[in-house]
């Protein structure tokens, strides 16, 4: 006899959910292509820690043995990440020394920058990006795979790879919009009241600008960024309407990037918007732009 849930098969419309959660699944954890776009991840990341972060760390800065420690595997994880050596170890490395760095040091120890959101995001990414064949491309492990199957006179290792990590980014991305957009919407926000005490605070000064239809102004920005912070989360997994929301949503993380100090976490984002497009897409447009073939086309292997 048959467990109970088998029985959902025979219900009427489920066929079509199955087929919904096959295609999911095949898209999430079964899907294999280049690898250039991964690997384009994994060398920005490491220009973003140091950008973030290498100023603060430098060796002279905190000589003490854990300010020492944290300083010489941040430098070490971040180098072997940007030239990719052992680059899923590297990645690993450097996402978990982003971690300690948000919960040890920042909340913890009470380094407060350290606590911001972008911290975790970066982090997070750096583990993500370990999942993918972030190795296979532009790396170090590429340069020394080439060269064993060179001496071999075995073909050249694929570009390729299982890309579910990307998958996991574009879930994070999208978990990250929707609770930026939810934590929004109360009140205060969509009245432009926010709008305009950030306004004050940055640009302004004490005394209230005499700019005409400001309130008005701020209202209209209030909701205009929680509407596309909305439809950033719900739609641009998808293809038929990330086309429409891919401009918006750099003209939107471009325009933060300009005005405020959140130019780490606005930087972060533009970058991580790769893992919404096809690997075989993006990788054809590199092959393009170099005149070489596209990694889609390439046989063999790479353990």
């Amino acid at each position: 006899m048959p467990a109970p849930t088998d029985a959902i098969a025979d219900w009427p419309g489920s066929r079509p959910m199955h087929a919904m959660a096959a295609r999911f699944v095949d898209w999430a954890v079964n899907s294999e292509g280049p690898s250039r776009s991964s690997a384009l991840v994994r060398i920005g990341l490491a220009m973003l820690f140091w950008s973030r972060w290498a100023g603060e760390l430098l060796l002279y800065r905190d000589q003490s043995p854990i300010g020492l420690f944290l300083a010489v595997n941040f430098f070490v994880a971040t180098m072997l990440l940007f030239v990719g050596h052992h680059s899923r170890i590297a990645a690993v490395w450097t996402g978990s020394v982003g971690l300690v760095m948000y919960y040890y040091f920042g909340h913890q120890l009470g380094r407060e920058p350290w606590t911001h959101h972008h911290t975790y995001l970066l982090a997070v990414a750096a583990l993500l990006i370990a999942l993918t064949p972030c190795g296979r491309s532009y790396s170090l492990d590429r340069y020394l795979a080439v060269m064993r199957a060179e001496r071999a006179g075995l073909p050249l290792p694929a570009e390729r790879g299982n890309l579910w990590g990307l998958r996991l980014i574009v879930v994070q991305l999208s978990v990250l919009y929707f609770f930026a957009a939810l934590d929004k919407s109360n009140y205060a926000f969509l009245s432009g009241a926010r709008i305009e005490q950030i306004f004050l605070w940055f640009y302004a000064g004490s005394d209230y600008p005499a700019i005409p239809a400001l309130a008005w102004l701020a209202t209209i920005v209030s909701l205009a960024v929680v509407a596309l912070e909305y439809c950033l989360a719900f739609g641009l997994p998808f293809r038929a309407t990330r086309r429409y929301l891919v401009l918006p949503g750099l003209a939107f993380h471009a325009i933060i990037y300009l005005t405020l100090p959140v130019y780490t976490f606005s930087a972060t984002m533009a970058l991580l918007y790769l893992a919404y497009f096809d690997a075989d897409a993006v990788d054809k447009v590199i092959a393009r732009l170099q005149g070489i073939g596209s990694a889609g086309t390439a046989r063999g292997g790479m353990s």
